[in-house]
């Protein structure tokens, strides 16, 4: 008798690209909730400018990471590039951990931002390729959640563990706890769940260059759609990535205790979460121009409340709708350019709009550390205008047509045993 547990193939893909953008969404906030403790490292003397560039060293590296596994993984399997980038992050991280000098964990920051980079597009990449066709989206915005729900586990770790194990070991536990679960599992179990996709090979079987297919498949309008997601993209980061790195220590330059502005960090995260999840669920329902176009309007909204002194319960409810409009638009903008475009080009427009979208990324921590120390209405205006930016350029520029629906996930129903 075989007792071994088995479900859809699709639910073992998506519970690990799960994880392993959990480990991502870890990376990033954690740096947010250690930067006060390296802001007070006395053997570095660290300003806000030069943290603010080394947590967009990070951000610099996931650009190029981004682009570059969009285009290996469509050449040589996204199943190799997700194992790869996994595994090459998580040994930044650790490096990260063990950086003597300010120089060289910004290095170790650009170093483990290779592998950061190529995780969401490859993990988005081998979800879509075995789900279902009606629930693309659904699947899209839960795995794209585990970012904000990383960024929650890193908020609780550092109000647990930093004062003991400080910034050094709240960064190694982030790097081993996926090079020790999500690597070895993928390892064993993504070949057997994920078929190659014949869509990414050429008649004679060998692997098409994906770049030449890109530029081959894009018309005048695929080309619009790009600059259009590219740009929301890149708005989405600079908010997200700028609060993700500098919430804390605005909320603690308010008055508030560091405590309190870590626990504001864990609710800005579950908002994050709660966004990607049931903004992509509406996406389903509603269309994803409209969730898009939601995501951005509240988050602009929300944003510009925070500049405002609340009492605690309403305070909580902003900092949750910032977060959902803020880290919770970028999954539905995965999910929208996922099912816009053909299958064979997908991951690499996916990598071509995250990774060049990163550059936002870069900016955002920058920017928060050149405004740091300036009054919260200029720092929370500055980011709230970036949204409604977004929000009329989706309203305006985008439509509704996507690339006719693909197959290839009729194997998505294949059981899988673990």
């Amino acid at each position: 008798m075989n007792n071994r547990l088995s479900f859809p193939a699709y639910v073992g893909v998506a519970a690990l690209a799960f994880l392993a953008i959990a480990a991502d969404g870890y990376d990033l906030a954690i740096f947010g909730a250690a930067t006060p403790n390296l802001l007070h490292y006395a053997d570095w003397g660290l300003t806000t400018a030069q943290v603010g560039v080394i947590a967009s060293a990070a951000i610099l590296g996931m650009g190029i990471g981004s682009i570059a596994a969009g285009v290996l993984a469509d050449r040589y399997g996204v199943r190799r590039l997700f194992l790869l980038c996994v595994s090459w992050f998580s040994v930044g991280m650790m490096l990260c951990a063990v950086a003597p000098t300010a120089e060289l964990l910004g290095a170790a920051r650009f170093f483990a931002g290779f592998g950061l980079g190529g995780v969401v597009p490859t993990a988005v990449a081998v979800t879509m390729s075995v789900a279902p066709a009606d629930r693309k989206n659904f699947l899209n915005g839960v795995i794209l959640a585990g970012i904000p729900i990383g960024g929650v586990l890193a908020a609780l770790t550092a109000l647990a563990f930093l004062d003991v194990l400080g910034w050094r070991g709240v960064f190694f536990v982030g790097g081993a706890f996926p090079l020790l679960t999500v690597v070895p599992i993928a390892a064993v179990k993504l070949k057997r769940w994920v078929p190659t996709p014949s869509a990414l090979r050429s008649d004679d079987g060998t692997t098409r260059p994906a770049l030449r297919v890109v530029f081959k498949n894009l018309g005048p309008t695929g080309w619009g759609a790009l600059a259009v997601f590219t740009a929301l993209t890149f708005c989405g980061q600079i908010q997200w990535y700028g609060l993700l790195t500098w919430l804390p220590q605005i909320m603690k330059a308010s008055g508030y205790s560091l405590g309190s502005a870590l626990v504001f960090l864990v609710i800005f995260s579950l908002g994050a979460a709660t966004g990607a999840s049931g903004g992509s669920w509406i996406a389903d329902k509603f269309g994803e121009r409209r969730a898009v176009l939601a995501a951005f309007t509240v988050g602009a909204v929300a944003v510009m409340t925070l500049a405002v002194h609340l009492p605690s319960p309403v305070l909580y409810v902003f900092l949750f709708l910032a977060g959902a409009g803020t880290g919770g638009t970028q999954p539905i903008v995965f999910g929208y350019v996922a099912t816009y475009f053909p299958v064979d080009i997908r991951t690499s427009v996916l990598g071509f709009v995250g990774g060049v979208g990163r550059i936002g990324g870069v900016c955002g921590p920058i920017l928060g550390g050149l405004l740091a120390g300036r009054p919260p209405i200029v720092i929370f205006s500055v980011l709230s205008g970036i949204g409604v930016f977004a929000a009329l350029l989706c309203c305006v520029a985008l439509t509704a047509n996507k690339a006719p629906t693909d197959h290839t996930a009729i194997t998505a129903s294949t059981p899988a045993e673990v």
